[in-house]
Order: C-alpha cells, then sequence, then structure tokens
C-alpha cells in the first residue's frame, strides 16, 4: 500500500521535524502544499528539509523549484498545471480527482488522488462524497487504470477498507499534522505501520 502525507497550507511548528519523521516510517512521498507561499518562501522551505528526503517531495507549487533542488514530481492542478521546460531528468506527475468521472486516461500519472473519501479532519465541514460500495465497483471497474490514492479523512482504521475498494494507497493530512508533538506523530506512524502489518496490507 502507498502511503503518502500532504503538508498543511498553514505551517505548524516543526514542520521540517514531522517531514523527515513521516519518511523515515516509510513513507513513499510529503506532498508539498502551501498556496499562499511565495517563491522565496518555498525554497526556504525546501531547503530546511534535510536533502536526503527531497527525492520523496512532490511539490503543488513553484515548480521551477525541480531544477534547484532533487524533487521527485510535482502536483498538477488548477493553480499549477504547466511543467517546466527544458527538464533533463524524469519527473513523477499527480493530480486530484473529485469526480470518479475523472479516473480515466491516467497513463501520465504515477498516481492521482480521489478525495473526499470519508469526512475530512483538517477541513470543517467537507464531508465525504462517496459511498464504500459505489467506490468498490468503480475502483474495479476495467475502465479505471493506474493507481487511485483515498484522501480525505484518512485514519488507520480506515486503512482496510480502503484496501477492500480497491485504493493502491492513502493520503494522510489532519491526522498526521495536528499532532502536537513528535512523540505523537510518532505513535500515530507507529500504528499506521502496526495496522499495515497486522492486515497484511
Amino acid at each position: 500500500m502507498k502511503l503518502i502525507a500532504i503538508t498543511p497550507e498553514q505551517s505548524v511548528e516543526h514542520e521540517s521535524t514531522f517531514i523527515s519523521a513521516i519518511l523515515e516510517h516509510g513513507f513513499d512521498y510529503v506532498h508539498v502544499r502551501k498556496p499562499g507561499y511565495k517563491m522565496s518562501e518555498m525554497r526556504r522551505y525546501v531547503s530546511s528539509i534535510p536533502a536526503q528526503y527531497h527525492n520523496r517531495l512532490k511539490l503543488h507549487s513553484h515548480f521551477s523549484l525541480i531544477s534547484e533542488f532533487d524533487i521527485a514530481g510535482l502536483h498538477i492542478n488548477r493553480q499549477a498545471s504547466l511543467i517546466p521546460t527544458g527538464i533533463s531528468r524524469p519527473i513523477k506527475l499527480s493530480k486530484s480527482c473529485h469526480d470518479v468521472n475523472e479516473l480515466t486516461d491516467l497513463g501520465e500519472y504515477e498516481y492521482v488522488f480521489l478525495s473526499p473519501i470519508f469526512d475530512s479532519i483538517s477541513k470543517h465541514g467537507y464531508k465525504s462524497r462517496f459511498t464504500q460500495d459505489s467506490l468498490t465497483g468503480t475502483l474495479h471497474s476495467p475502465c479505471v487504470k493506474g493507481e487511485i490514492i483515498a484522501l480525505g479523512g484518512i485514519t488507520p482504521d480506515h486503512l482496510s477498507d480502503i484496501s477492500a475498494m480497491g485504493f493502491a494507497g492513502a493520503a494522510f493530512l489532519g491526522y498526521l499534522f495536528n499532532s502536537k508533538s513528535l512523540n505523537e506523530l510518532n505513535e500515530k506512524l507507529t500504528n499506521i505501520k502496526t495496522y499495515i502489518q497486522c492486515y497484511n496490507l
């Protein structure tokens, strides 16, 4: 099961330390989503994360920084959709979807997010738009090709259901970054790993 974390829009205390811990616990990627950041702020943010983890970061904005850092890839969205030209190395693309009708023609993407699967932890009033039965039918359809990642309200208790529905992985935001301390975060990360091992996901 692919595991992804997404940073909160507003920075939290010790955020770069949190990101290091998340990646040390085996998450595949951390998506850096800071829509209010200027280029200089994003550059400082990426620089604050140890360079050994840069190749497991994906940017949601300021795509040109991929030429300055060993960034893994870019996340396409309405505000940032143009890929910089002249990049000499492979980059991995992802994007967000909010409707099952968008889950076609995904060949150029490493994976896509589908949300909200459960009621959001980080966005008040952002409710699930899907039923488990409808998602199971859709994600097991031959029309859907590519890796679909569940996003929205994800906690460890949801992981077995996510796997059964046909998702390739899960993206965590509020569950992780609402942690009040590094110890609390590490406990949550351990819970995720234990749950995955227990259910052989």
